[in-house]
C-alpha cells in the first residue's frame, strides 16, 4: 500500500518541534512502546522504522496505521502547512490527500508498491545499476514536483532497461535503442502474438515509448497528473518485462 519513501516523507511532515509533541502523538496513536531515543530526531527515526514495519497493518480504528498518522497530521496542521512533498509521494503510490484523510486514486487491483518492489529486486539482482539510478532520480524529481525532470529520467530509465535486456540476453548486433528493440522482437523476447513490437510503430512497446515522448503543447493537461501517470505506467510495464527477463536468464 504505502511505500517506504511515503512513510519517511510523512514522518518529516509531522515536523515535531518538542518532546511533548512527540509524546502526545504517541499517546493518541497508541505508539508509546514504539518510540525510543533521547533526542527528537532519534524518536522520529524510531517512529519511521515502526511505520515501515507495521504501517500497513490495521490499527484499533480499523484503518491502516499510516492512515491514522495522516489523519493526525491533517488535524494538527497549521493553516499554511505545505504538504506538497507528501502529496507527490502519495500520488506515486496511487493515493491523494483530502481535507480530512487520504483516498485511493487508483483501484486496489493495480499493485504499484508490490510492482516497484519486485522490479527493483530484479534490477538489483541483475546488476542494472544505471537503470536503478535513473529510476531513483525520477522519484526524487517527482517528490520535488519537478515534472520535466521526472519525465526525462523515466525515459532514460526505460531506454537503459531495454538496452540492458539486449546486452544480458546477448542477441543481435543492433547499435541504436530502436535497433536493439528490433533485435529483442526478432529473438522472441517481445511476443509477436501479443503485438508487442511490430516494427511499424503500432506495437505495444512502440506506443508505450511514444507516450513517453509526446510532442507539442497539451493545453489543460495537468503536469502533475501526466507525470504521475507516466510513473505508474513505467512501473507496471517494466515490472512485467523485468520478470520476463529474469525468467530467460540463468
Amino acid at each position: 500500500m504505502f511505500s517506504r519513501r511515503t512513510i519517511l516523507t510523512l514522518v518529516d511532515a509531522l515536523n515535531f518541534k518538542t518532546h511533548d509533541k512527540v509524546e502526545r502523538f504517541a499517546l493518541e496513536l497508541e505508539l508509546e512502546a514504539a518510540v525510543s531515543g533521547q533526542w527528537i530526531k532519534e524518536k522520529e527515526t524510531s517512529i519511521s522504522k515502526y511505520l515501515i514495519a507495521h504501517g500497513n497493518e490495521k490499527s484499533s480504528t480499523g484503518a491502516p496505521l499510516v492512515v491514522d498518522v495522516i489523519e493526525y497530521l491533517i488535524r494538527e496542521a497549521s493553516y499554511n502547512s505545505d504538504f506538497s512533498a507528501l502529496r507527490n509521494s502519495l500520488a506515486s503510490d496511487g493515493y491523494e490527500l483530502t481535507d480530512k484523510s487520504v483516498r485511493q486514486s487508483l483501484p486496489q487491483a493495480i499493485p504499484l508498491t508490490e510492482s516497484e518492489n519486485k522490479l527493483l529486486s530484479i534490477l538489483n539482482a541483475r546488476g542494472l545499476n544505471v537503470a536503478i539510478g535513473h529510476y531513483e532520480q525520477a522519484l526524487a524529481a517527482h517528490g520535488r514536483g519537478d515534472w520535466a525532470a521526472t519525465n526525462a529520467q523515466l525515459r532514460s530509465f526505460v531506454e537503459e532497461f531495454f538496452n540492458q535486456c539486449h546486452a544480458l540476453l546477448g542477441i543481435g548486433t543492433g547499435q541504436s535503442t530502436q535497433q536493439k528493440k528490433q533485435d529483442l522482437a526478432s529473438s522472441g523476447f517481445f511476443i509477436s502474438q501479443y503485438n508487442e513490437f511490430l516494427g511499424n510503430g503500432s506495437g505495444f512497446v512502440e506506443g508505450f515509448w511514444k507516450r513517453l515522448h509526446p510532442h507539442g503543447s497539451h493545453p489543460g493537461l495537468s503536469e502533475s497528473a501526466d507525470s504521475t501517470f507516466r510513473l505508474h505506467m513505467v512501473l507496471l510495464v517494466l515490472h512485467h518485462y523485468a520478470e520476463r527477463l529474469d525468467e530467460k536468464l540463468p
